[in-house]
């Protein structure tokens, strides 16, 4: 005898993008953006686990990067585009 398992849940894929559209975000300064990536990244992703400096991945490596741990880390969308932010601005070239 044997048992099959089989769920019908679909996974949620969280899609975010670099462009900030909150009217807070809209009368901050690029810098400042940064600084806040580079702040929400040490905070929340370095919460978990060790941080891999921003330099170790290109900017094509960051956004699935970020897709599968920002719910992990119970990022915002605002959050999420700061955090990719920073990561981009410093990634390896």
């Amino acid at each position: 005898m044997g048992v099959i398992v089989y769920s019908c849940k679909t996974q949620q894929t969280t899609t975010t993008t670099t462009t900030e559209t909150s009217a807070a975000t809209a009368n901050l300064s690029k810098e400042e953006i940064l600084k806040k990536g580079e702040d929400l990244f040490t905070l929340k992703c370095g919460k978990c686990h060790r941080l891999p400096t921003p330099s170790e991945f290109k900017v094509d490596e960051w956004k699935p990067i970020m897709v599968r741990m920002a719910p992990k880390a119970k990022l915002n969308a605002e959050e999420t585009n700061r955090i990719l932010a920073y990561v981009n601005a410093n990634a390896k070239k």
